[in-house]
């Protein structure tokens, strides 16, 4: 069963019937560094947006913390051979 953010984090992302302040505790997140327009053809910006998105989808769907560090590390190496490094 997939971790879900909205069930378990409910005070960060339900809203209050009156505004308050909420601290947001330190949390990891995963980017790839990236510029240009998001309605270029073969872009950058769709080229990166490529990379991330099965890495996050994998994470989000997985508990196994193996699957998904052999998942970032395959993609670091296409990466690697793709664009050099």
């Amino acid at each position: 069963m997939p971790y879900d953010f909205k069930k378990e984090e409910k005070n960060f992302y339900r809203p209050k019937k009156k505004p308050e302040q909420i601290t947001i505790p330190k949390m990891n997140f995963i980017a790839i560094k990236g510029k240009g327009d998001p309605n270029t053809e073969n872009g950058d910006y769709k080229k990166a947006l490529a990379k991330l998105y099965p890495v996050a989808f994998t994470i989000r769907m997985s508990k196994n913390l193996v699957k998904i560090l052999m998942v970032i590390l395959n993609m670091l190496y296409l990466h690697l051979k793709v664009y050099g490094g």
